[in-house]
């Protein structure tokens, strides 16, 4: 008897569930011309990707297109493809969704107005149904380096101009970047993370930024510039108990720094971990040379 009772329970609520499903459907014989859309339907931030979940087009209470989504494989998205039916031009259409595990019909409040034979969307930028509506921009807000502290960095224009020191390859860079809300970075279609993928920027890149609800798509071309590192150059003076020292400090690792004196070369040092130190000098004068910079610098004899 318990059995029984149970699988009643159950049967009666499976068929509440099922009852509760929209029963949209268009006649499609009615009409003459159509529209034809690619989309992606969203909920509450949520993208609609169950077998079950639906999109339908209305011109008020009179349905003229339904879809539920499928998977493309080439993509790893899932998408609606909507045909809507219609016997005039300019007519406003609606849309509705139907989330099946939230069992939940959402009016959308963004219309479409239907024109004949055009066609929306497509797999690389498809048309946004979405309530609510989806971010529209399509900026980049920052770019940059990953673990590099660039000089300047400005996005004008779809223009990118970013400087950085001459001691980082441009060969070898990991751009770090921010987007407009739900944005998206691509090259050559191919989607981009930030921090992640090594790149070459020896010559401009050109990329592209597609807003969230694939509305927009800019394009921006990034370059890069290297600025000549500055020597820094530093002295300790000499002291009765003890000779001065000369600091040259650069970012230029394994280069070599010469100190001469009256002419004559006193010591080569090569810049390890930033740096070349040219201790026990005497009082004197001398010149630090690191490629075609050099420095003359003065040692004296500090009285207490």
């Amino acid at each position: 008897m318990k059995k029984i009772v149970v699988f009643f329970v159950l049967f009666i609520s499976v068929g509440l569930a099922l009852a509760q499903a929209p029963n949209w459907d268009v006649k499609e014989n009615e009409y003459q011309y159509t529209m034809t859309i690619v989309a992606r339907l969203n909920v509450n931030g949520k993208a609609l990707v169950k077998s079950g979940d639906k999109v339908a087009a209305f011109v008020g209470n009179v349905c003229r297109g339904v879809s539920g989504v499928t998977y493309v494989a080439s993509e790893k998205k899932y998408y609606a493809f909507l045909t809507v039916f219609s016997n005039q031009q300019n007519e406003s259409i609606s849309f509705k969704l139907y989330d099946s595990s939230a069992d939940k019909v959402t009016t959308v409040s963004k219309p479409l107005v239907f024109v004949v034979n055009e066609h929306k969307g497509n797999l690389f930028q498809s048309y946004s149904i979405a309530e609510p509506a989806l971010n529209h921009l399509s900026e980049i807000l920052s770019f940059s380096f990953k673990d590099i502290n660039s000089l300047s960095s400005t996005v004008s224009n779809g223009l990118v101009k970013v400087n950085i020191s001459e001691s980082y390859p441009l060969t070898n860079l990991k751009p770090v970047f921010t987007l407009s809300a739900g944005a998206s970075l691509f090259k050559n279609k191919v989607l981009q993370k930030s921090g992640d993928v090594t790149d070459n920027f020896s010559s401009e890149i050109t990329y592209q930024v597609l807003s969230e609800d694939e509305s927009s798509l800019k394009t921006y071309k990034v370059s890069v510039g290297a600025s000549v590192d500055l020597t820094l150059f530093y002295k300790k003076d000499a002291v009765c108990y003890a000779g001065g020292a000369i600091k040259v400090v650069s970012k230029r690792e394994g280069a070599l720094v010469q100190v001469t004196s009256n002419g004559k070369t006193v010591a080569t040092r090569q810049i390890i971990n930033g740096e070349a130190l040219f201790p026990d000098l005497n009082a004197g004068s001398y010149i630090a040379t690191l490629g075609n910079e050099w420095k003359i610098i003065n040692i004296r004899v500090k009285e207490k």
